[in-house]
């Protein structure tokens, strides 16, 4: 029997395409609830959009058609409008999209050299490829969305309020956030030396497409694109390619060879697009993301995981562990 979630789904998905055969869940996403749709006009992949994380969709929505069209269709999936020329659709307490899904491509279950140097190779391309992109056309949707400082005042307010009794079952790992705090200075100082670009601003592992024969044929998951600095998207994806550990896995290390892979890609694909003082900032990218994203996934745990999508009690404190642990065999870490 079809849950009411794929009920939904497919009344969206015939919004976009006049035939529907069929609708599955699809990916693994922590964000909207995401579905393939089987139609006339091909493989669609669906989204109903977490209005409670991104409230207003229209914004989102320019700023991704804006990079599609700067890029000429290249790098990205392409999004699917309506018959009548929407990009969304509004049914019910819903707003959907729809991409054509990229033909037999899909993330890698786990990281290895050739795949980090292929996805930091993409990352580059995508950089120099909306380097002459002014990133004044781009709205900033998520004000502060990459900000240690914010993140970690956050993390400091949740745990004085303590909503769901939990900080004391993670003082160990809010004294790590304290510890690594300098971490904090580190990115403010990276911020203010390099110039305001277009960025991905998630361009974690997980959000590139690889192909059978281990190309990186594109970005997806574009909901974050909006100006800010390449250094955040080079530290996820370090934070996120430079291990072989899940996400959530509290024992995750840095694994030299995928560091210096998704390094050695990534100036590769970027080319003369960087400044000296981009340059510069690789060195500690991925200490600054890492420590940011354990701070979001511990201040979530503590507030009762009221932003990141769980499959499990305790998720958010273990992927909390992970980052922490992660940071702590990271490049500039310390």
């Amino acid at each position: 029997m079809p849950s009411p979630a794929a009920d939904a789904a497919r009344r969206a998905a015939r919004r976009f395409a006049p035939e529907v055969s069929a609708v599955r869940p699809f990916g693994g996403g922590h964000i909207h609830e995401t579905f393939l749709a089987a139609t006339s006009i091909g493989e669609l992949v669906l989204q109903r959009l977490n209005l409670a994380v991104f409230p207003d969709p229209d914004r989102v929505t320019a700023n991704i058609i804006a990079v599609h069209r700067h890029l000429g269709g290249a790098l990205m999936p392409r999004p699917v409008p309506t018959p009548d020329g929407q990009w969304l659709v509004r049914a019910g307490s819903g707003v959907w999209r729809a991409w054509r899904r990229v033909p037999e491509a899909a993330p890698v279950a786990v990281s290895t050299p050739a795949a980090a140097r292929a996805a930091g190779r993409l990352v580059g391309r995508f950089h120099r490829s909306v380097a002459d992109l002014d990133p004044a056309v781009l709205v900033e949707t998520l004000p502060g969305f990459h900000d240690p400082a914010r993140r970690l005042a956050a993390l400091r307010a949740a745990v004085a309020a303590d909503p769901r009794g939990r900080a004391a079952g993670a003082a160990a790992e809010i004294a790590a956030a304290e510890a690594a705090s300098p971490l904090v200075a580190v990115a403010a100082g990276f911020a203010a030396e390099v110039p305001r670009r277009v960025a991905h601003y998630d361009a974690k592992l997980d959000n590139v497409l690889f192909t059978a024969s281990g190309e990186a044929a594109c970005l997806v998951d574009f909901d974050t694109v909006m100006p800010g600095a390449w250094f955040w998207d080079v530290g996820d994806l370090l934070r996120s390619a430079a291990t072989p550990a899940a996400e959530d896995d509290p024992a995750a290390t840095v694994d030299e060879r995928l560091y210096r892979a998704v390094i050695d890609g990534y100036r590769s694909g970027a080319g003369d697009a960087l400044t000296a003082g981009e340059v510069d900032s690789l060195a500690r990218a991925g200490a600054v993301v890492t420590y940011e994203q354990a701070v979001r996934f511990l201040t979530d745990w503590i507030a009762g995981d009221v932003y990141y999508r769980i499959s499990r009690p305790g998720h958010n404190l273990d992927r909390a562990r992970a980052q922490f642990s992660l940071l702590a065999s990271m490049p500039g870490g310390s």
